[in-house]
């Protein structure tokens, strides 16, 4: 067996110190700048596994949300650790163009095989487009069991997400050009969970043919320990808004983003 491991210097430190006071954060991680974006992703997701067994603990429910970097901290766990009483459970309904593994109850069902945790699935779409269906989804029993087991995880796992032309939810088709144009007018800037912000972390009004499948975001903020894996440029202005929502307990970014975030922070105050 092999085991990577990123050293982290003086300054990455604190780096992280810094990020903490500023955000309110119990924890943050730092992983070194790479262009690429799959390594970018590993050494996240490397990381990631590292926190996440030392958070994971017996006769609680961790609840996980969907994405390469979640299936990367997923990979990265080698071995089992048995956690006694655990249970795993998809955050948010499935999306069915999404790449294989990347999909929340594929995640919860890898991170829950690790710890000996059995893992429960959202039986939905993450985007019901009609109010009623979504109410009838949302009614069924096992559905609400679910629903209920993620609203009292002690421990959730999420990345975030923009609203950008390149960003996953607009490239598999779940958000069109009128939805985003949409969106954009009410604020919004990225997504939690498939649940949209504005820049300061508000949650913003959804589009009448989007609705969402899962906790919803005060749900989540209540949650005691909330773990955000996330890096590149291209989602700074999303993380910033998670960070300034609250949604975050602890925070797993690259040196890049991280660095940006304190100064932008620095130049607001």
């Amino acid at each position: 067996l092999i085991t990577i491991s990123l050293g982290v210097s003086q300054e990455t430190f604190e780096l992280e110190r810094d990020l903490e006071k500023r955000f309110g954060l119990k924890r943050v991680r730092i992983v070194p700048e790479v262009e690429d974006g799959d390594t970018q992703r590993r050494w996240l997701g490397q990381v990631a596994a590292v926190t996440l067994t030392e958070m994971a603990q017996k006769n609680t429910i961790m609840a996980l949300s969907w994405g390469r970097t979640l299936r990367s901290m997923a990979d990265s766990l080698y071995g089992q650790v048995s956690i006694p009483g655990m249970k795993a459970v998809a955050l948010i309904g499935g999306l069915h163009n999404a790449a294989r593994g990347t999909n929340p109850f594929e995640v919860a069902e890898i991170v829950g095989q690790h710890f000996g945790a059995p893992a429960r699935a959202l039986y939905a779409p993450v985007y019901v487009r009609n109010a009623e269906t979504a109410a009838g989804l949302i009614s069924d029993t096992g559905l609400n069991e679910a629903l209920d087991m993620a609203r009292r995880a002690a421990l959730v796992v999420f990345s975030v997400g923009s609203l950008s032309e390149r960003a996953t939810m607009l490239q598999l088709g779940y958000i069109n050009s009128t939805e985003k144009d949409f969106l954009e007018k009410k604020g919004a800037v990225g997504d939690i969970a498939c649940r949209w912000i504005d820049e300061k972390g508000n949650p913003v009004e959804l589009p009448p043919t989007i609705h969402p499948i899962g906790i919803d975001l005060n749900e989540l903020r209540r949650i005691p320990d909330r773990l955000l894996v996330v890096g590149g440029m291209s989602k700074k202005q999303a993380i910033l808004a998670s960070l300034r929502g609250g949604y975050a307990t602890h925070l797993i970014i690259d040196e890049a983003v991280a660095t940006a975030l304190l100064a932008e922070t620095i130049q607001d105050t």
